[in-house]
């Protein structure tokens, strides 16, 4: 989509996105500066849903903050029709610097 068509994007047709959080017990990695990061540059294609929403998400982001990825549990998996794993310094079990991590769960949103 170009850049005007994405502004006349009707919510309806958006991907809707949301976020799943590990306990944070013991975490090697900045997790709400690197949701904030995502957050921030997500483009218009894409809406936030909350956990209250009653439709399942497009994609779900689950953000773990050390590689065991504990709440990586089949419990929420129907949240979300696709899932992107962060554990640690990793996305989707490929490690990847933490600078690197937000860059590249914006290009698994765009897949």
């Amino acid at each position: 989509m170009t850049g005007l068509a994405l502004m006349n994007c009707k919510i309806s047709e958006r991907k809707l996105i949301g976020f799943k959080y590990c306990g944070g017990c013991n975490p090697v990695i900045n997790r709400a500066q690197l949701v904030q990061d995502i957050q921030r540059r997500l483009s218009a294609e894409f809406t936030l849903a909350t956990d209250q929403s009653p439709t399942q998400w497009d994609i779900g982001i689950l953000v773990c903050g050390c590689l065991s990825a504990c709440a990586d549990k089949p419990d929420f998996r129907n949240l979300a029709r696709r899932w992107i794993i962060i554990a640690g310094n990793s996305v989707d079990y490929g490690d990847a610097p933490e600078k690197d991590l937000a860059e590249i769960v914006l290009n698994k949103l765009k897949l």
